[in-house]
């Protein structure tokens, strides 16, 4: 009797904890294959980037990091990237946050699945500002403005939805 009771403390502890160490989630499109499956729904963005309020369009994918060792247990990182559109209400705010001067920057190392969904002559524009409005610096990200098309590009690991 003594052990079940330890045993499903054990248990207990383990479920409450899973949330806070495996960063994967069904809702992240997380695909542990290495490879990006491009989707398009719009919530798990919306939850986890309220800035960017209800987005016109996106193309997402979450891409399992560190997944080469199935013996291995340990938390999972999750790399979110994507091209989200922007209403121009919520435009207008994350140009805001972008602040006054931005850098000039160019998408780099992006899952080949994403690259064709940027628009094209995109003049990408960044702020550690923005960066750090967005993330609130629950997690490492960058969000890579486009000011001719509404378009924000998305390239985070592990983006949790912001504490209320």
């Amino acid at each position: 009797m003594g052990h079940t009771r330890v045993l499903a403390a054990g248990l207990a502890a383990f479920v409450s904890l899973a949330p806070l160490t495996s960063c994967a989630s069904p809702d992240d499109g997380a695909n542990a294959s290495g490879r990006c499956s491009v989707r398009t729904d719009r919530a798990p963005l919306e939850k986890r980037f309220p800035l960017f309020g209800k987005p016109e369009r996106a193309h997402w994918c979450g891409v399992v990091l560190g997944a080469g060792d199935a013996r291995v247990p340990g938390p999972t990182d999750v790399r979110l990237a994507g091209v989200v559109v922007l209403a121009p209400g919520a435009f207008a705010r994350v140009v805001r946050y972008l602040g006054a001067h931005p850098v000039a920057a160019a998408p780099e190392g992006l899952p080949e699945e994403i690259v064709e969904f940027l628009p094209r002559g995109a003049g990408w524009r960044r702020s550690d500002r923005l960066d750090r409005s967005v993330s609130q610096g629950r997690y490492s990200g960058s969000f890579l403005v486009d000011t001719a098309h509404r378009a924000v590009l998305v390239d985070c690991v592990d983006p949790v939805p912001p504490a209320h």
